[in-house]
């Protein structure tokens, strides 16, 4: 493992980005007329720039103009080994490959849930890492992603992803539980998890599908597959109503309902919330309760 961490802290070292300014001991890079990203100090000095926790702004002011923060450069915290934390602005959309390889001290980081991706070895090497959510609009799970974090104890996959790569997933000595939410299970490649781990990790699927995840191929070597109880789905933010998930109940929820009424997708988190008065069929019933709950 040692031996990749550093090939990849050497590779990811010719992709730094310079920075403009400094705001609060983060250093920001500009792009254009609107957009901004962090990076790192860059290659004056061979020392991490950032420990301790990190809070990123929302928005920076260079040259009388302001930018939106919208993303985590290629190794802007690589190798920053005294990092704890790091908090996210949810102008934040993206967070770039080995962006955070081998910050062996964090701990945690918010992972808006406005963002859009997660990219490839993001997270390699985070082995104090204990918590982590990934935005509900992420469909792929890049290599390497969360390679060797070895404090997680559990895991949420959400009901878009699709994809699972290699290595994405190896060496989390610690998880116990790894959740998904997808209706069907996400491709995943062999390799995308370490067996020895999904021998003594549970697996939690939707109900309805949680016969394909025990025939199809990776997620059958779950030692133990269980259905998510409607506390779990609770937990991660969905709610009964929310059909389309964007966290307001409202007449699009109403006018998407009727519309799955017809034709009911295979999607279980729409589904599950979908479901209003829980007696596991989706019909007018349902409906009527979502237009007095509106």
């Amino acid at each position: 493992m040692r031996r990749l961490i550093t090939y990849l802290l050497l590779f990811s070292s010719s992709m730094l980005y310079a920075y403009e300014l400094e705001v609060n001991g983060v250093y920001i890079g500009i792009i254009g007329t609107r957009i901004a990203y962090v990076t790192s100090r860059g290659e004056e000095t061979s020392e991490p720039c950032y420990s301790g926790d990190v809070v990123v702004p929302e928005q920076v002011t260079y040259n009388g103009r302001v930018y939106n923060v919208t993303s985590v450069a290629d190794n802007a915290f690589a190798g920053c080994d005294e990092l704890t934390s790091v908090h996210l602005p949810p102008t934040v959309k993206a967070i770039s490959p080995c962006a955070f390889i081998g910050c062996t001290s964090l701990r945690s980081i918010n992972v808006p849930q406005s963002m859009n991706v997660i990219t490839n070895a993001a997270f390699t090497a985070c082995t104090s890492l204990q918590q982590i959510s990934l935005p509900k609009r992420q469909e792929l799970l890049d290599s390497l992603t969360f390679y060797c974090c070895a404090s997680l104890t559990s895991f949420v996959l959400p009901h878009r992803i699709r994809i699972i790569r290699c290595t994405a997933m190896q060496h989390l000595s610690s998880l116990t539980d790894l959740y998904c939410f997808a209706s069907e299970p996400p491709l995943a490649e062999f390799g995308s998890f370490s067996l020895a781990d999904q021998k003594k990790c549970t697996l939690h699927v939707p109900r309805e599908t949680l016969s394909k995840y025990q025939e199809s191929q990776v997620w059958r070597d779950f030692y133990n597959i269980v259905p998510l109880e409607d506390e779990e789905y609770e937990k991660e933010g969905y709610q009964r109503g929310d059909v389309n998930g964007d966290g307001i109940i409202d007449a699009k929820d109403l006018e998407l309902l009727r519309l799955i009424i017809v034709n009911l997708p295979d999607d279980s988190a729409v589904r599950w919330a979908a479901d209003i008065n829980e007696d596991g069929v989706i019909n007018a019933k349902d409906y009527v309760l979502l237009a007095k709950l509106i």
